[in-house]
Parts: structure tokens; sequence; C-alpha cells
């Protein structure tokens, strides 16, 4: 036999127990009968892969498979591997109980009455669910009836005992007095709700117009809300007409107006000063004619310029009317050097009758 063969059956055996001691570390035994079941539970909080299977405090197996249930997506279908030839019944119960260990773990236990003959489980059939607490886990049902038999017959003069004396009115300990003072409370704690069920009852209608005039106040800002909501709506459209309005540019030709306003205004108010200041000077001269100091003066106060002024008017007026009713007197034309007619005064002169009515 070569070296490789020999090599290659050492690394095929050592690969086998190495299986196998990692499947009988987590408790199955490849070399022995194996059983298979099933049970479904809603909660399994502790239960984990490997956690044993007992029969009366002996491990049997072990949970092989933890899946979802298919058929209720609120409970857990568990599979549980059971090692050797048990011939356990079809009402087998799998209880799901606490380990005893300090990690909190979860462990199956397959209780049942008596082994089969006929009807057993076979492989992959389903076992009844049950539970078991962690009290019922440490003390078996007899042990715990047993313990609180002597609990109820030790503890039952104690308790007798302080009731008559928690009961005694004339008893001088703390805890009676602590019993009075609770009592005493509970007193002043009755007569303070009947304090409170008066005062409610007297201030009940008090309450109920108040509880009326908040529902009067509500409903009139719920009236009101509608005048709120449109004037909001004004302000907002207002804005917006100020927004497109382009205000600044408004404000801004205002302001140029302003300006040139006000230049208007200065120049106004340099020609009121000017117009003030001629109206002065024509005052002033005004007080000269009225003095009778000047010409013009003068002229407006002698009667005898007027009278002349008035003469000399009517003697131009006669001039120009004789020179229209007379022309050759002032006109003399000769085409071949004739003489003209010699010039005959018009009867009913005008000019010598007003020299005439002067003369008079």
């Amino acid at each position: 036999m070569s070296k490789e063969l020999k090599l290659g059956i050492v690394s095929i055996l050592a690969i086998a127990i190495a299986l196998w001691g990692y499947q009988y570390l987590k408790g199955k035994n490849i070399l022995g009968k194996v059983q298979s079941f099933k049970t479904v539970y809603e909660n399994i909080e502790g239960l984990k892969m490997a956690a044993p299977v007992e029969i009366n405090g002996y491990v049997v197996g072990s949970v092989s498979k933890i899946e979802l249930n298919p058929e209720s997506a609120k409970s857990m279908l568990i599979n549980f591997d059971v090692q050797g030839e048990w011939k356990l019944p079809q009402n087998t119960v799998a209880i799901l109980a606490a380990d005893n260990s300090l990690v909190g773990s979860k462990k199956i236990i397959l209780q049942f009455d008596e082994l089969c003959n006929n009807n057993c489980a076979t492989n992959g059939s389903m076992l009844t669910p049950g539970y078991r607490g962690m009290l019922d886990a440490l003390l078996d049902t007899d042990d715990l009836k047993s313990k609180m038999s002597i609990l109820k017959g030790e503890a039952g003069p104690i308790l007798d005992t302080l009731l008559n004396t928690l009961s005694n009115e004339n008893a001088d300990n703390a805890v009676s007095n602590s019993l009075v003072s609770m009592e005493k409370a509970m007193e002043n704690m009755v007569t303070m709700t009947k304090t409170m069920n008066n005062l409610m009852s007297s201030s009940y209608s008090n309450i109920n117009s108040t509880f009326e005039n908040m529902a009067v106040v509500s409903g009139a800002l719920a009236n009101t809300n509608q005048d709120l909501q449109n004037m909001i709506t004004n302000l907002s459209n207002l804005s917006q007409q100020i927004v497109e309005a382009d205000l600044g540019n408004t404000l801004s030709k205002t302001s140029q107006t302003f300006d040139n306003t006000n230049e208007l205004l200065t120049k106004l108010t340099s020609t009121v000063d000017q117009a003030s200041g001629s109206f002065d000077k024509l005052n002033t001269m005004l007080a000269k004619v009225e003095d009778g100091n000047g010409s013009i003066s003068k002229l407006l106060n002698d009667p005898e310029i007027y009278n002349n002024l008035e003469n000399t008017s009517k003697h131009l007026s006669l001039l120009l009317q004789d020179l229209r009713l007379n022309p050759k007197r002032y006109v003399r034309l000769s085409v071949f050097g004739r003489k003209g007619n010699q010039y005959m005064p018009p009867e009913e002169d005008p000019a010598y009758e007003a020299e005439a009515n002067r003369d008079k």
C-alpha cells in the first residue's frame, strides 16, 4: 500500500470522526437510530438550535430545525430528533419548559403516561405542544402544595397575631399609630371630597354659564373668520398691486417732480420778490404823483395843460376834417403850368364856426 493511499484513508477517518464528534456534541448519534418529530409553538422565546429534548430529565435528543409555520404566520414549526428506539405514543406532549441554567434558555420535555405497543408516533409525526413556567420547572406540583401548606401552618399564627394587634385600638405601637393616622387621613379625605362635591354643585350653574359664554365667543370668532379671510385677501391683493405698480419707480418720479416743483417755487419766489420791488417803486412813483412833484404830477394836476390838450385835439380834428372836405386848399396840382383856382372858403365852415364860437 502506497503512502498516498494510507494518507487518504487516515484523512477520511479523521473527517468522519470529526463529523461524528460534532453531531454527538449537538446531541445526535449518527451511528444510532434517530427519530424526527414536529410540534408548533406560538412563542419560542429562549429556544435555540440544538436545545435539549428530555424524557424525565434524561437528554434523548435535540432541536434540529426552527422555521415559520407555513400554515400560520403567528406560530413557529419546531423539528427535533430523538436518539434511540423510544416508543412514544400518539398523545405524547412536547412541553416547552424553562431550563434551570443561568442563561435562561428553553428545552423540550416529552411527557407521556406509558410507552406504546401498537399505536406509536411514527417518524415525522406532529406532537401536541405544551408549556411550563419557571416555577413549575423549579418545583413539582406536589412539592409546591406541600410547601404552601407548611408555609400556611407557620405563617397563620403570625398573621393572626398581627391582625389582632392592628385591630386593637388601645395598642401602643408604631403600626397601630400609623393605622390610626391613616384612618384619620381617610376621614379627612372623605370630608374634603364632600366639600368639593358641594362646591362643584354650587358652582355648576356658573360653570355652565362660562361654557355657554365660551360657546358664544367661539361662534362670534367663527362668524368673523370669513371677514378676516376677506381682509387678508384684500391686503394680499393690495400688496400685489403695489408690487406690480413699480412703487419704487413711481416714488422716484414723484421725488423728481417735487424737486422740479421746489425749483419752480424758488423761481416764483424770486419773481414775487421782483414784483414786490416793482410795486414798491410804483407806489413810490404814485406817491410822488399825488404829492405834485415831477412832470407827470403837473401833467395830471394842471387844468390849463388839460385845456390846451383838449383844444389841440379839437383843432387837429377840424384840420383833418377840412383836409378831407377841401383837399385843394392844401394841395394844388397843375398839369400844364396853369395856376389853380383861388381857394374860396366854404360856407358854414366848421373850423371857422368853432373859432367864432370860441371868440364869443
